[in-house]
């Protein structure tokens, strides 16, 4: 009888370590995941832009970098929404992101330079899939452009 008792008292505690372990572990990858950084970087030739990322995100949900956008020739069918018919290029500095993999978000202050050369102050979001390889631009104030995919080259998230 007294080994039973010991036997259950060992496995009681052996679960109860087993519980402490798991939440201190989990409490630990918690706090290093609102504290992680990440980059999201690449580029490439997408549907009707060629684009650059170099973005990151701090766990704080900060973020830096650059993203940049030039639509010019085959972009033409987008063009048109803009009432451009040569350019539309957008240099964004994020501010602001996050990250649930894997899908990548960011705003953030920018400029759009258009056919002539104009400059028009904006504000843009863009999310990123890294898994489908897709990416959408929206430009505040302006028509919702399209989801696009890259067709040569690539984003990645480290």
């Amino acid at each position: 009888m007294h080994g039973r008792r010991s036997t259950r008292r060992l496995f009681t505690a052996l679960a109860a370590a087993t519980v402490i372990a798991a939440a201190f572990t989990f409490a630990s990858a918690t706090a290093s995941a609102s504290d992680a950084t990440s980059h999201l970087s690449g580029g490439g030739t997408a549907d009707i832009s060629q684009v650059a990322f170099n973005v990151t995100i701090n766990g704080s949900g900060s973020a830096s970098g650059s993203f940049e956008c030039l639509m010019a020739g085959r972009s033409s069918s987008v063009l048109v929404n803009f009432g451009l018919s040569h350019i539309m290029d957008v240099h964004a500095t994020p501010t602001s992101g996050s990250v649930s993999w894997p899908v990548v978000s960011f705003s953030g202050p920018g400029r759009l330079t258009m056919d002539g050369g104009q400059h028009v102050s904006i504000t843009v979001t863009v999310w990123a899939n890294v898994l489908t390889q897709q990416f959408q631009l929206t430009v505040a104030g302006f028509p919702l452009m399209p989801v696009e995919s890259f067709m040569s080259g690539g984003i990645s998230l480290r």
